[in-house]
């Protein structure tokens, strides 16, 4: 009996052939998705480094420009050293209507109870900045009701009519190593006097606080550098990014 022509089969040569190219393919396919993957792993780590660095400097500037710079708290004598700023954050202002040399009253407030007590969040203090009772440092405010300040400590002057008071709270922010053992592990943390520290960021490279141009002897520049947290499965390196921002106090 003769076989048709199209009853025939693929030969093992047509077989093998045909299993290399889709091998070929499918290796291809494959390698366009582990560099995507790759691509994708390291472009996340980048926006977050990114995002990290951008929140923690917008914070550290945002919280400057409160900063109390009476009775010659300059910017300049915030900078404690260079990876170091510590200053008054200032959170509530008013004219005091009277009180003694340990409370200040202000009849026009309406603060709720011990708003300002000073609790493991953190210590408030007062700051006289002119009028009578002016102080050249701050003291702490103990607790409080609607219009009255009780103090820690006793002022020189007790407060009248004008004098012109405000609310602060110490803040530092500071490059810590979180292992005592490893210097490279930097992080950039928050300190409430008063309270324990938080983690700004991570992976902190460098952390510069001066006046140097375009800052003036008005302002602070801050220059905050970070890695990312896992290397790049690209190129098998850190990405880095460095961001700057400038404050000026507004107080």
């Amino acid at each position: 009996m003769n076989t048709l022509a199209s009853e025939k089969g693929y030969s093992i040569l047509e077989v093998l052939i045909s299993a290399a190219l889709g091998t070929l393919v499918l290796a291809g396919a494959f390698d366009v998705y582990v560099t995507s993957t790759k691509g994708l792993i390291g472009q996340a780590n980048i926006v977050q480094m990114q995002a990290d660095t951008k929140a923690a400097v917008d914070l550290m500037a945002a919280e400057f420009r409160m900063a109390y710079t009476g009775n010659d708290n300059t910017p300049a004598s915030a900078i404690v050293n260079s990876t170091t700023l510590k200053f008054y954050r200032t959170k509530e202002s008013g004219i005091a209507t009277g009180g003694t040399t340990t409370t200040l009253i202000d009849g026009s407030k309406n603060w709720p109870t011990n708003k300002f007590a000073s609790t493991s969040a953190g210590t408030y203090f007062l700051w006289i900045k002119s009028g009578t009772g002016t102080q050249a440092s701050p003291v702490t405010i103990q607790n409080n009701n609607g219009t009255t300040l009780n103090l820690a400590s006793a002022l020189a002057v007790a407060p009248s009519i004008d004098s012109l008071y405000f609310i602060v709270r110490q803040q530092t922010f500071t490059l810590l190593s979180e292992d005592p053992n490893d210097l490279t592990n930097l992080t950039l943390r928050h300190l409430i006097t008063g309270s324990a520290s938080h983690i700004l960021a991570r992976n902190v490279t460098q952390l510069v606080f001066d006046q140097s141009l375009p800052c003036t002897a008005t302002s602070v520049c801050i220059t905050l550098s970070t890695r990312s947290q896992k290397k790049d499965p690209r190129t098998g390196k850190y990405r880095t990014y460095t961001l700057t921002s400038s404050a000026t106090p507004r107080n």
